[in-house]
């Protein structure tokens, strides 16, 4: 069976084929038997074990029923993919991926040939070369007429071909009056030589494909077959994603499991920082590829246009090609010299990695199409707005209020210019959309909601100066608040009230529960001494949702209390923290024989952890429009960069950065997809925050390094040099990246403590 945490299947359906696939490969791959087969590779053959996968419907999984094939779909394809990769199996799934999805092209001829490539009764090869969609694979192939209009004969080579094996290849060939796409049969030897060549993967064979006057069947000519190619290496370069998510996902989850079992000084290894931040860092690799392959998937079920499919392939080929090659080098790491020898699995996968990687021009072809500053980049993860959709609403509510707040504020991002956009749209009725009606709110739902702000992000809108009080405040309000507490919810929205949270203290930062300040209960009133620190608008703040202990003799997590506390009551002292950027927008705030009515306490009496946990849903939002906003975030980067010539390394940094903050973008809509079909979020909400921090700090040093000299003088790099000083917070800021990594292990990963 496959560990259900390998191979993450998205519906009920999948599921079942994953268990199986798990069950056939029992029968046919079990345990040894890649080191058995590997021991002569001549030996290895793909036929054997994708007969019997076919005969049970792998093959015909994306192919409608009408045309010979199972009736699924392509993200069906992907995760049976992803179960093969996950056990290194010799099968011609890449192949056979390529060969569908040019047969099934509009205007090909080959019904025949795809019912029986779909059914398994043929196994196919396509010869992609240089010229075709495979980077430094020399080869070309021409064709002359033949003794029919539909036939045509071929010459010509590919040095390198998968599945050698094939008993049919699938080509583009030059032909008097344009490119041919055609379909060679290999049992003329005569005519079609087929070589195997040695490979790093010794689990795939590779070959090298000879056609001298060979017949071929005339598939589609001119732009069809063109567009057939094309459309066969996005379908080949999602199974090739896919597998190699397998591949990955198999390591991580064998990683964990040796780290549970191995100790080293006394406990196992998987409880040391080190290694669980190695497998925290492993699994963000394998989500994020996941949620670029899962895209491609749904594009072309969707039937996306070829711009839209080839950008989707090239952003998923490049992160599962970069999560393989570092998940299984990671793997042998946490394995040490066991994970170095012959016997071991882990190589087999290093192999496959290795060998993954160059196909189909590797990472560099991808960054070639990806790279922003060549093509005209638009967000991938902005939602369509619908006609007569919420988001469609507020988007015309936008369109008439943003040029009115850019007349009077202009580019000024100051707290008080935020809080007049606020004030604006609160006029307007469109701050928090998402709250209950019954409390002012439109009561959207998470779709909605995260649809709504990205109609906010592409319209370059400022954020709420009161963001803290709608978003984090406000909920606990409506959960634990009294009548008289909810009062401040109307205040909150209009922007009159703006709240803080007193949370972080001097010895408090990520460690929230070790908090000191104390409340001692004297009568109706608590007395309040202690000191908060890192305090997000404490200095605008006119109220403060405040955590305080108020039984000490309690564990960590218990004896909290929360209070609603104005911020003008007397024995508050606030003192602003300069940030490194010169700026404001922290404070350390001072509580002695602070008086607070015991109406202001909002929950139970020492129950405050569990009330400030009652925000999780709205988080769960906040997280995935935070992962929505980051691909923007580069865009605008590349727009301000337009009138300069960018050095090759800037191209090259830039096209990261998006593809970084694309995949991320990714993995916030693979999170909501499964909120809004009625599921918790997977592992792929954990990670967001992660990688956001870390792909936000990057793109902060990509801002000044672009730019070179002309970034550190402040008549051209202020810009610049407020991104690369700001982008240290990310990493700091709602939890340090190390405390992030702790709890992926942990929680997600569930590893030692």
């Amino acid at each position: 069976m496959i560990n259900s945490s390998v191979v993450v299947a998205d519906t009920e359906e999948q599921q079942s084929l994953v268990e199986t696939i798990g069950q056939l490969l029992g029968r046919h791959w079990g345990p040894g038997s890649a080191h058995k087969l590997v021991q002569d590779p001549e030996r290895v053959s793909e036929v054997p074990l994708w007969s019997e996968l076919a005969e049970m419907g792998v093959a015909g999984l994306p192919v409608p029923e009408s045309r010979g094939g199972s009736g699924g779909s392509w993200a069906d394809f992907a995760v049976a993919a992803e179960a093969l990769g996950a056990v290194v199996a010799p099968v011609p799934v890449i192949a056979v991926a390529g060969a569908l999805g040019a047969l099934s092209s509009p205007n090909v001829a080959g019904d025949e040939l795809l019912a029986r490539v779909a059914s398994g009764r043929s196994v196919p090869a396509v010869a992609w070369t240089e010229h075709t969609g495979m980077p430094a694979v020399a080869g070309r192939f021409d064709a002359v007429a033949g003794d029919s209009a539909d036939r045509v004969l071929v010459s010509g080579s590919a040095e390198l071909i998968l599945t050698p094996e094939a008993d049919v290849v699938i080509l583009l060939a030059d032909g008097e009056a344009g490119p041919l796409l055609v379909a060679v049969s290999t049992s003329d030897s005569q005519a079609v030589r087929i070589e195997r060549t040695q490979s790093l993967d010794l689990l795939r064979p590779l070959g090298a494909l000879t056609a001298q006057r060979a017949v071929a069947t005339v598939l589609a000519a001119g732009d069809d077959a063109v567009a057939a190619m094309r459309r066969s290496l996005v379908t080949a370069g999602l199974t090739l994603a896919s597998e190699s998510i397998g591949v990955a996902s198999h390591c991580l989850w064998a990683a964990v499991d040796y780290a549970a079992v191995r100790e080293q000084f006394g406990k196992p290894i998987g409880a040391l920082q080190a290694v669980k931040h190695k497998c925290a860092d492993m699994l963000a690799h394998v989500e994020l590829a996941r949620a670029t392959a899962r895209e491609v998937a749904e594009l072309l079920d969707s039937g996306a246009g070829a711009a839209a499919l080839d950008r989707a392939v090239a952003l998923a080929l490049l992160e599962s090609i970069t999560a393989a090659q570092h998940v299984t080098a990671d793997y042998i790491q946490v394995l040490a010299g066991v994970g170095f020898t012959w016997e071991h699995e882990a190589h087999l996968y290093y192999r496959r990695a290795g060998a993954s990687a160059p196909l189909f021009g590797g990472a560099s072809a991808a960054r070639e199409c990806l790279d922003p500053t060549r093509h005209a980049a638009a967000s991938t993860v902005a939602t369509e707005v619908a006609p007569g959709s919420p988001a469609a609403e507020l988007a015309a509510a936008v369109a008439t209020l943003l040029p009115l707040h850019h007349a009077r504020w202009g580019a000024d991002d100051s707290f008080p210019a935020r809080l007049s956009w606020q004030q604006r749209l609160h006029e307007a009725g469109w701050i928090a959309p998402h709250w209950p009606k019954e409390f002012g709110g439109r009561g959207l739902s998470i779709v909605d909601q995260v649809a709504c702000d990205q109609v906010l992000a592409g319209s370059r809108a400022p954020m709420l100066a009161g963001v803290l009080g709608v978003n984090n405040v406000a909920p606990t309000l409506m959960h634990y608040g009294t009548a008289e507490q909810r009062e401040h919810l109307a205040a909150i929205q209009a922007g009159t009230e703006v709240w803080c949270q007193g949370f972080s203290e001097p010895g408090s930062g990520s460690d929230l529960a070790s908090l000191r300040t104390r409340a001692v209960l004297d009568g109706d009133e608590f007395i309040v001494n202690g000191q908060k620190i890192w305090t997000s608008e404490g200095m605008e703040g006119t109220h403060c949702l405040l955590l305080v202990r108020t039984d000490p003799q309690a564990p960590p997590h218990k004896g909290i209390s929360a209070l609603l506390v104005p911020m003008d009551t007397a024995g508050i002292t606030r003192r602003p923290i300069t940030q490194i950027t010169g700026e404001g927008g922290f404070a350390e705030v001072f509580f002695d024989d602070v008086r607070v009515p015991r109406s202001a306490l909002l929950g139970p009496l020492h129950e405050g952890w569990k009330v400030t946990m009652t925000t999780l849903g709205f988080e769960r939002a906040g997280v995935i429009m935070m992962a929505g906003r980051l691909e923007q975030t580069v865009l605008d980067l590349v727009t301000t960069l337009t009138d300069h010539d960018l050095a090759a390394h800037a191209r090259a940094e830039l096209t990261d950065r998006l593809s970084e903050a694309r995949a991320v973008g990714l993995l916030g809509k693979r999170a909501l997809g499964r909120i809004a079909a009625g599921g918790a979020p997977g592992a792929e909400h954990s990670v967001i925050k992660l990688v956001w921090s870390t792909t936000m700090q990057a793109i902060g040093d990509t801002h000044l390094r672009v730019l070179g000299p002309a970034a550190i003088t402040s008549a051209t790099g202020a810009a610049a040099q407020r991104d690369y000083l700001m982008s240290r917070s990310a990493t700091i800021a709602g939890g340090t990246t190390e405390i992030m990594r702790n709890i992926l292990a942990e929680r997600v990963l569930g590893m030692p403590k």
